[in-house]
């Protein structure tokens, strides 16, 4: 198990700020089951998730970033959804090891991660070692489950994440389950990464030549040594990956080099020098595998013209609420 007791070096500022405790803990739970244990997952919820009631046709999922301040973008998505009833909005919160306060409110199955483990799908450290990935899993099945929906309804399923939520999205759109089960009721399932730091490349190929490529490849930059939920080959994640609906949004501001929590180690910089240049040549990379394996794609790299590393600037830019509310 990985040290937790100390953020972690290669940052271009510091990782302190993500170790200090997340302000509040989510006020609904959902349950989480797996072969690795049970536990709960708090979420903020426009509706009450045991009975969200009629008029449903869109269920928005929106990852928090690295401080896991699941309220903060509960609120941003709210204020992006300008009064539309029709979507409901769930803010899962993925609390670490670090928020012993607020978890001291939450029922004593809530699940936590190490900081940096629940960006990846790796197992909780508590209270039983479920994958985050597993967690994005139940939630999935639950909130579109045939009963809890009035009127039998199949929505459209969005999920999106911003700076480490949009490292979260881009990966469980690689390797996640649910999706594929959700595909198979006829529900499709949108996903919308949004100015993360690194991503997932499905082979050793980079963009940038570093020094040192010692660990480029290792999981969550590549498949080197990924977690037990992952299965198959990352070929075979390619494949799924592309055929899912996807779309990389960057903040054409988004370009500095000393950002806050922008990581800079080896396996960061061998994808670019800051967030938009990691992004377009990630989206270039993927439609290129997908050329050269015959792999038909609709993915899209869409750049806001004037936005930063700001979640309420992405989510309100009209781009972006047409991805999520049309």
């Amino acid at each position: 198990m990985p040290d937790v007791s100390q953020p972690p070096s290669g940052f271009a500022v510091q990782a302190e700020v993500q170790y200090q405790p997340a302000g509040a803990v989510a006020d609904q739970y959902v349950p989480v089951a797996g072969e690795a244990g049970e536990g709960l997952i708090p979420c903020h919820a426009s509706r009450p998730l045991d009975d969200p009631g009629e008029g449903i046709e869109r269920v928005l999922v929106v990852v928090h970033g690295a401080l896991r301040d699941a309220d903060r973008y509960f609120a941003v998505a709210s204020a992006a959804a300008e009064g539309d009833r029709s979507t409901l909005i769930v803010a899962p919160q993925f609390l670490a090891h670090v928020d012993r306060g607020v978890r001291k409110a939450a029922p004593a199955a809530t699940l936590f991660w190490d900081v940096e483990g629940w960006k990846g799908g790796e197992p909780a450290l508590g209270p039983a070692p479920v994958s985050s990935f597993t967690a994005m899993d139940c939630l999935l099945r639950q909130l579109t489950e045939s009963g809890r929906l009035a009127g039998g309804r199949k929505p459209a399923v969005v999920i999106i994440g911003n700076s480490a939520g949009g490292q979260y999205v881009n990966r469980y759109a690689a390797v996640g389950n649910a999706p594929d089960a959700l595909a198979e009721r006829g529900i499709s399932v949108r996903f919308v990464i949004s100015n993360p730091s690194t991503y997932l490349y499905f082979d050793h190929e980079r963009p940038v030549a570093v020094p040192d490529v010692t660990g480029i490849n290792r999981w969550r930059y590549g498949f080197d040594d990924p977690p037990a939920y992952v299965e198959g080959t990352p070929r075979q994640s390619l494949r799924r990956y592309v055929a899912r609906d996807v779309t990389i949004v960057l903040g054409s501001q988004d370009r500095d080099g000393a950002s806050l929590l922008l990581e800079v180690n080896a396996a960061a910089m061998a994808q670019g020098a800051n967030r938009l240049e990691r992004g377009i040549s990630y989206g270039r990379y993927v439609l290129k595998l997908a050329r050269q394996a015959g792999l038909a794609t609709s993915h899209q790299v869409i750049e806001l013209d004037g936005v930063s590393h700001s979640a309420s600037e992405v989510f309100s830019a009209p781009q972006v609420r047409s991805l999520l509310f049309g």
